[in-house]
């Protein structure tokens, strides 16, 4: 009977261990660049343009630019509602983690807010000019 308890007690923690890992991923600083409402582009099957599904009206799409480091990441804020947590307004200072293919911002006082990453592209000009600078100081000290 204790072995049976310990076994289940065992596998009910292990979940959880999981779950704060997950949380104790650091959080990067970002910037919010823009914020669009985003328009599904209109989807036609056959011939028949009347053929295409309506879009859904009681979802919002909106999608979220984010300076990181030296790259811009898109992502995808979905809403049943028409708001926008005031997080994601232009000009705003975030903490921001991501995995392979999403995005979380951290929101204070709230749950994190989940947006799919749908681009990224890296920064050239200003970035890059920084660490050729750096890299050309280093040079101009070693000579």
């Amino acid at each position: 009977m204790k072995s049976i308890f310990a076994a289940v007690l065992i596998l009910g923690v292990l979940p959880l261990a999981n779950a704060t890992d997950k949380q104790g991923q650091p959080y990067s600083k970002g910037t919010v660049i823009k914020v669009e409402r985003y328009e599904a582009p209109p989807m036609a099957s056959g011939s028949n343009p009347s053929d295409a599904p309506l879009p859904d009206p009681e979802t919002y799409d909106y999608d979220v630019s984010v300076k990181v480091n030296c790259g811009t990441y898109v992502g995808r804020y979905e809403t049943w509602y028409n708001y926008v947590p005031s997080v994601l307004a232009p000009n705003q200072k975030v903490q921001l983690r991501m995995t392979h293919g999403e995005m979380y911002v951290d929101v204070p006082n709230q749950k994190e807010v989940e947006m799919r990453i749908v681009s990224r592209h890296k920064e050239h000009g200003p970035c890059d000019q920084n660490n050729q600078s750096v890299a050309a100081g280093l040079v101009a000290k070693q000579r």
